[in-house]
């Protein structure tokens, strides 16, 4: 016996060990790390409690909930995502020398990521992910040589990302988003030739973005999003032809967009919005054939939108809102097929919006608000029949509302206050559609409110103030239980006001400024969400209804200038959620509260 080595010696031991009794010796190397780890986490799942111990029958960990094993019972892979596991993870693990796969992601891991992590030399594949981790990335991770996916995403790991990550042979993840981390991005970038995805967004990293990213020309994946990234997009961008996504929004980048080289063509989304840019569109955009969604909102772009965007077949969202962009619509635009958003709003476009827009048959959501265009809405437009959204205020729009608008039947939310629109509203808007938000305000629209722009039973605004109306207010209108906001105010309506149904939504209602009559209806207090009323100019005459005092949370209660009598509820006195209260110009008896305005 004493020519046989340590590990025969302990092999003969186990085989005369009792069947009851199981010796420390009898554990192989792996197990003994097993039980240390063990010995580091506060909570664990049954699985992991009735399995993780000692077996006399057999001396391996093999069958231990989460892991598995290669033909030599050297542990392979330690699998706890989303087991409810909680605790640190153990210096211990860097004795794993076999160990290809550790995936913790989805616990409440806590503590440091070990740097003894270093020392598994055949991990493939890390995801510490979803936990609450914190320190620093261990520099020694750049030691895994075979390590492909490290995935780090979701703690609260501190500190810089260490250089030596980028020279691991054959990463080809890396996300670390969602975490805490700062400093610069390694200027070695480049040296991770390998790399396919790169997600370092929602972070705090500084500095520019390096030259070197464009020598991973592997990379398909870049997000650089919600950092503090200065400088200028680094022209090697456009050396990245495998490139499929980029993301740089959220960051002070600043100088000319220069990018969308002919290498372009597998690029499918670009968002660069929320910079701080000069200049405008790059035209060589237009290069990007596979480009699914550019959006660049709130960058300071200036100029014209290049023609070239025509040239975009599978565009199906552009979003260059927000910017100082001036000009025309290109009617190239017209050309982009598979659009389904075009949004534009919030920037200095001027002239006719073009007839060509009306070829996107897969348009749904128009949106050129808070522009300077004029002339009328072309009729090509108003017979796209995909068009659901449809949003123009605050221009210097003119025409009549064409019959067209009534036959649109994904129609939901139609938004043109504050231009100049004239005309009837065409009487069939609503029947065949479900709207849900009508915005007429500050327009020269005249005749009566049509009778079904409720027939769908989901509007919850209904804004026709400020025009030239007449007529009463539709029944249907009234017993709308989905209106969370109605306002009529400044029309020449007329009429007793209707009965108001039931309705836990509406909270803002404006009639002010009309030629009412009759009581204020008591069906009002059964709206208890109400917080303003305004009810004033017009020629309501009676009491009110002591049914407003069961309106809790109203503080915007404008009753002027009317032809109402009797005396005030005692309530309203001492109501001290009414901020606003306006009772003058009518012919109350008795105590009367004094005005008071917020």
């Amino acid at each position: 016996m004493e020519n046989l080595g340590l590990f025969n010696i302990l092999l003969l031991f186990c085989l005369f060990v009792s069947g009851r009794i199981v010796s420390v010796s009898c554990l192989n190397s792996d197990e003994l790390t097993l039980l240390s780890l063990r010995n580091h986490l506060d909570k664990v799942p049954p699985e992991l409690t009735s399995t993780w111990k000692t077996n006399a029958s057999e001396a391996t960990p093999c069958n231990w909930f989460g892991i598995i094993c290669d033909d030599s019972k050297k542990v392979t892979s330690l699998n706890f995502t989303g087991a409810g596991v909680s605790g640190r993870l153990g210096p211990e693990i860097g004795q794993l020398k076999s160990l290809e796969i550790l995936d913790l992601s989805s616990n409440n891991f806590s503590g440091i990521i070990p740097s003894s992590l270093g020392n598994c030399s055949s991990l493939v594949y890390i995801d510490l992910s979803e936990n609450s981790f914190i320190g620093k990335i261990p520099d020694t991770l750049g030691s895994l040589k075979s390590l492909a996916d490290l995935y780090l995403y979701s703690n609260f790991l501190t500190g810089e990302l260490p250089r030596s990550l980028f020279r691991i042979p054959a990463l080809n993840y890396l996300h670390v988003e969602h975490n805490n981390l700062t400093g610069l991005i390694p200027q070695n970038v480049g040296e991770a030739k390998e790399l396919l995805d790169l997600r370092l967004f929602d972070n705090q990293f500084s500095g520019t973005i390096p030259e070197s990213i464009g020598n991973c020309s592997k990379l398909e994946i870049l997000y650089l999003h919600k950092n503090k990234l200065v400088g200028s997009l680094p022209a090697s961008l456009n050396l990245l032809e495998n490139l499929t996504d980029l993301f740089v929004a959220n960051n002070s980048l600043r100088g000319t967009v220069q990018f969308g080289s002919t290498k372009c063509r597998n690029l499918v989304t670009l968002d660069m919005s929320y910079n701080q840019f000069e200049g405008g569109v790059p035209p060589e955009l237009g290069n990007c054939s596979s480009l699914d969604a550019l959006v660049i909102v709130k960058s300071n772009l200036s100029g014209k939108i290049p023609s070239s965007l025509g040239m975009l077949k599978n565009l199906t969202i552009l979003n260059l809102s927000e910017n100082r962009l001036s000009g025309s619509i290109p009617a190239e635009l017209g050309n982009c097929s598979s659009l389904n958003l075009l949004k534009l709003n919030d920037n200095q476009f001027e002239g006719g919006i073009p007839s060509a827009l009306g070829k996107l048959r897969k348009l749904e959501s128009l949106e050129l608000f808070e522009n300077r265009f004029s002339g009328e809405i072309p009729i090509e437009i108003w017979k796209i029949q995909s068009l659901t959204q449809l949003l123009v205020y605050r221009n210097n729009l003119t025409g009549k509302l064409p019959k067209e608008i009534a036959e649109l039947k994904n129609l939901k939310i139609v938004t043109l206050f504050n231009n100049s629109f004239y005309g009837v509203i065409p009487p069939g808007l609503g029947l065949n559609s479900n709207l849900e938000i009508i915005d007429f305000i500050g327009n020269n629209l005249t005749g009566e409110i049509p009778p079904n722009l409720c027939h769908g039973k989901m509007l919850t605004v209904f804004n026709l103030g400020s025009n030239r109306l007449h007529g009463k207010i539709p029944t249907s209108v009234s017993q709308c239980k989905t209106l969370s906001r109605f306002i009529l105010r400044e029309n020449n309506l007329s009429g007793v006001l209707p009965e108001f149904s039931k309705n836990q939504d509406l909270s803002f209602l404006d009639l002010n400024n009309n030629n009412f009559e009759g009581p204020i209806p008591r069906t009002l207090g059964s709206c208890r969400n109400l917080t303003s009323i305004n009810l004033s100019r017009n020629k309501l005459t009676g009491n009110i209804p002591r049914e407003l005092e069961n309106l809790q949370n109203l503080s915007h209660l404008n009753l002027g200038f009317n032809l109402l009598n009797g005396t005030v509820p005692s309530k309203f006195s001492n109501w001290k959620e009414l901020t606003t209260l306006v009772l003058s110009g009518n012919r109350f008896s008795g105590v009367v509260p004094p005005d008071r305005h917020s």
